[in-house]
Parts: C-alpha cells; structure tokens; sequence
C-alpha cells in the first residue's frame, strides 16, 4: 500500500521525492492540504508537478492547476525531467489553465465558485483525489483586496475540505512588508502542513534548501536538508536524508554512528589491556630467569589499570 499511517491514525501519502518521506515520517498528510512556499526559481512547481506525477504512476489520478504559466509550457518543463506527462492525458492527470486577466479581476464581482464547480466536475470524471493549486499568490495579488483575497481563500479551503482533496498549494512569499505578512498568515492557516523552499548563492555556488515548518498532528524533522533538482526532479541529500524520526528523536543515523564509535573505542580498550598483560608477563618471566639479580635491585612492576567499556 502506498498509504502510511502514524499511531494517531493520520494517513499519508508517499511523496515519491527521495528523502522527503523521512523527513515528514511517511509523506503528505491524506485528504489535507499541503503549502510548498519559496521565491521565485526555488522548486515550488517542480516539487508538486512531482509529487502529481508519482501518484499518477501509481494508479492515482491527479489534477494540476496553474494560475501562473500556460498548461504547454508546465508540460515542457516537465518533459524536461523525464516525465512524460501527455501519457497520462486524460484519464491520469491533467493540467489545467486558471490564468486570470487582471482586467477581468479588477473588474468586480469574481470569485473562484464558477471554476471550483468546474474543477469538481473533471475530478468526479477521472477519480481524482490529488489536486495541485500552482501560484495561489498569482491570483490574490491581481485581488489586491484584503477582504477579497481572505474571502478567497477561505472559499478554497471549504472546497477542499468538503471534497477532501490530498492538496498541494504553492505561493511565492517574500519580503517584510506589511502586505506580504498578512498574506502569508493568511495562506498558511488553510494549511495542516507547510514546506519552505530556500534557493541561495554564495561565492559562486548555489545551495537548496528544504525544510518543514509545520505538521499537525504528526512528527516530523524541523532540521533544514540539503536538495537539487537535477534530470529526475528534485532529490534531498545524505545525511539528512537517512535521519528518520524515531520515538526518541534521535536520528538512526545517528544512533548508529554511535555505536559504531562504541564498539571501536572498547575494542582498542580490550587491545590496550591485553597489551599491557603480555608485558607484565614478560617482566614476571625475566625476574625469574635472573633471581639474583633481582634480589640485588627492588623489582619494578608494571601498574595496569583495568579499563572500563563504554556503554
């Protein structure tokens, strides 16, 4: 089964990222929704077009909704990482175009209810379960509303959830601005799980970022892992990779690292020990061989101190 449940019962779905599935203890949360954010060229379309993808070659169907790129040009990118996706067309998933013109936002009087509707419709046609929103923020910034954007937003949380959707939501947040705050606090509270997506340069080379900011109602890893998006997709870095969460929260990798060093320091331990017992005995067998000398001169013995083994 591709469907991981925790001991509180919370069903997950593998991400089919290599690495991502330890670090959140099983994959996405079912039925819920998930917020990937991070600037812009930080993965965000790629993560979730690859997650679409793995659970398409799974038998899942999936519905990919863009507000920021046309449909051909996500097909493009993702034949660029091998995934062919027009051999999942129609039946396993679908990429959907819900670019708004700015004139036809501004213009009052819109809301997202038609296309839902819309939405509901393909994904009762196909089977879908999964759902990705690319560039959510594309659309509340053409609102340029505050009560629009909060209204919007909650209308697709409630569709969501009353469809119980295993969602994905990408935005792009950057910056300190008032504005920019109030949007983030507004996006993430839709969400029970929250991914940030760092890209950074430094000395010429370029480092990837991931980590897991928030998980309700499982354990997760809050450390930042290293990734790169090479021909496959994205793909994390060992170690972090391997440190899975254990009831403990040490890291396997971590405990075994440890014992490894436990077993090597007590084992040149017992090598010392036997060391310094050969040399006693050979002491202890001159002082025989020479009796008289040894009772002209005070007999020097070697002091061995037992080790202790680490435990």
């Amino acid at each position: 089964m591709n469907d991981i449940h925790t001991p509180t019962g919370l069903a997950k779905s593998s991400t089919g990222i290599t690495g991502l599935d330890s670090l959140t203890g099983g994959g996405l949360p079912m039925e819920r929704t998930t917020l990937v954010l991070g600037g812009p060229g930080t993965g965000k379309t790629v993560f979730s077009l690859q997650t679409l993808v793995a659970g398409a070659r799974r038998g899942e169907p999936g519905i990919f909704v863009t507000f920021s790129e046309p449909p051909a040009q996500v097909l493009q990118n993702g034949a660029g990482f091998g995934w062919e996706l027009d051999e999942f067309q129609p039946g396993k998933l679908i990429v959907l175009d819900a670019q708004m013109r700015p004139s036809v936002v501004r213009a009052g009087h819109f809301d997202l209810t038609g296309m839902l509707a819309g939405l509901r419709s393909v994904a009762n046609e196909m089977g879908a379960r999964r759902i990705v929103f690319d560039g959510l923020d594309v659309l509340l910034t053409l609102l340029d509303d505050r009560m629009s954007e909060l209204q919007e937003v909650f209308r697709l949380r409630d569709w969501l959830l009353e469809n119980r959707f295993t969602a994905i939501v990408t935005a792009n947040i950057q910056g300190q601005r008032v504005s920019m705050v109030d949007r983030w606090n507004l996006i993430q509270s839709i969400a029970d799980c929250a991914v940030a997506l760092d890209l950074s340069v430094s000395n010429g080379k370029t480092a990837r970022k991931i980590r897991v900011m928030k998980y309700r109602g499982s354990a997760y890893s809050e450390d930042e892992a290293g990734f790169t998006i090479g021909a496959a997709g994205i793909e994390l870095r060992t170690p972090s990779v391997e440190a899975a969460i254990t009831p403990s929260g040490i890291p396997e990798v971590l405990k075994a690292e440890l014992a490894h060093v436990r077993k090597e320091l007590n084992a040149r331990m017992t090598e010392f020990d036997r060391f310094f017992e050969m040399k006693q005995a050979e002491m202890d067998f001159l002082q025989k061989k020479q009796p008289a000398a040894a009772d002209q001169r005070p007999t020097r013995r070697l002091s061995v101190k037992r080790t202790v083994k680490v435990r």
